[in-house]
């Protein structure tokens, strides 16, 4: 997911960018097949560790550096012991080898601790506290706390958002993923706010599972969070039993650590009519009320375009490209052969469920069972043109994104 983002975000910049990849080889000893299991056991020692600086952020007013691997959570002499380059020092001379690991593991947590300044919102305040040898990169225990727990992007998506709603009503926060954030200064937290998505059938998300795992700890005391005022938002989707599940199991847990519930849990359904903005615009306002804060943002602050957008006069009649023409990169033209609804024909059924047959033949389309299919849908023209009508858009208008 970070290399994806990081992709994206190289290509959308308007200039040179740089990606650096971490990418294993067969000679360092292992299978190929566990590649991505030995990637991330590098990123969680903290010996390849992740982030992204994009020069545009700065335009908004946020921190052009972005840490995506906030945490050193693995173990580097294990990390290293399974490649053979490593593995072949550590047997020829044990005792050298720990002395190399140990030098490692400094200068990877002292690479870790600067790269943590460098990521904070107030850089130039925690520039001054590294200076001064205070060498804690958090915010003050005033602040509000989210943490949230994402599989594909959007509880960390409303996170972030919800960040942004903090300071515009002048109050100070962080965020971060659940097992990105210390576990063991959860009590000093003074309002936390955790936002988190349910995947499949009850599964938590990969960066939410450490964490639910140290909270079912039978050593925690009932009173460890006694301190601590929390609100739980959960996504999820209802057609599948275990519904917001992971928000669900993190609400109680809290609660039974002696937690302060700030509010009734929320719950954002995939299935609402604007899916889970229904539930989160209904449960936001509630939120304020219980922090004490303004409903309506003390600073409205327009954010930077994402895009360059350029008009130029056309007809709607005659457009320059014809829209058959107009096909996604690394996409293909199939001709639809079979389209049969699979679902009931009934007001009281609300989903739409087809099966589809392409043909592909001679086509340079291959598939392998398990493989998914993205459409490339296409707006109905008599809609488009009422869509133009009603907000008073030139439906001729040539517009190059």
């Amino acid at each position: 997911q970070q290399a994806v983002r990081a992709l994206l975000e190289a290509d959308a910049y308007p200039g040179p960018s740089l990606v650096v990849a971490y990418s294993p080889c067969i000679s360092q000893g292992y299978p190929m097949a566990e590649s991505i299991k030995h990637c991330q056991a590098a990123v969680d020692s903290g010996y390849w560790p992740l982030f992204r600086y994009n020069p545009d952020l700065a335009t908004s007013g946020n921190n052009p550096f972005q840490l995506d691997s906030k945490k050193v959570k693995g173990d580097l002499f294990k990390m290293l012991a399974s490649e053979n380059r490593f593995a072949a020092v550590m047997r020829r001379d044990p005792k050298h080898a720990e002395e190399l690991d140990q030098r490692l593991k400094q200068s990877v947590g002292e690479k870790n601790q600067l790269l943590q300044v460098l990521g904070a919102d107030d850089l130039q305040g925690q520039y001054h506290k590294l200076v001064e040898g205070l060498t804690d990169a958090k915010e003050s225990g005033s602040s509000i706390t989210i943490l949230y727990g994402s599989e594909t992007g959007n509880a960390e998506e409303q996170a972030k958002n919800l960040l942004q709603d903090i300071r515009a009503r002048g109050m100070k926060g962080t965020v971060s993923s659940l097992d990105d954030f210390e576990f063991e200064d959860l009590p000093n937290v003074k309002v936390l706010i955790v936002i988190i998505s349910t995947c499949g059938l009850g599964e938590y998300p990969q960066n939410s599972k450490r964490t639910w795992m140290s909270l079912q700890s039978p050593d925690l005391p009932m009173t460890w969070l006694s301190g601590v005022k929390f609100a739980v938002f959960g996504l999820g989707d209802s057609t599948y039993a275990q519904f917001c599940v992971a928000a669900a199991g993190y609400d109680v847990r809290l609660g039974e650590l002696g937690g302060q519930r700030l509010l009734q849990r929320g719950v954002g359904d995939d299935r609402d009519e604007d899916r889970y903005f229904t539930g989160w615009e209904a449960w936001l306002p509630e939120l304020w009320k219980a922090l004490g804060a303004p409903a309506v943002p003390l600073v409205r602050e327009i954010p930077a375009p994402s895009y360059k957008v350029t008009a130029s006069p056309g007809k709607a009649d005659s457009p320059p490209v014809a829209d058959d023409d107009i096909v996604p990169p690394g996409a293909a033209k199939l001709k639809l052969r079979t389209n049969r609804l699979l679902t009931p024909e009934t007001k009281d059924y609300d989903r739409d469920i087809r099966h589809y047959e392409f043909e592909i033949k001679g086509t340079s389309v291959s598939y392998k069972t398990g493989d998914s299919l993205a459409v490339w849908p296409r707006n109905d023209a008599q809609l488009a043109e009422k869509v133009c009508e009603m907000m008073g858009y030139d439906a001729g208008q040539q517009l190059q994104v």
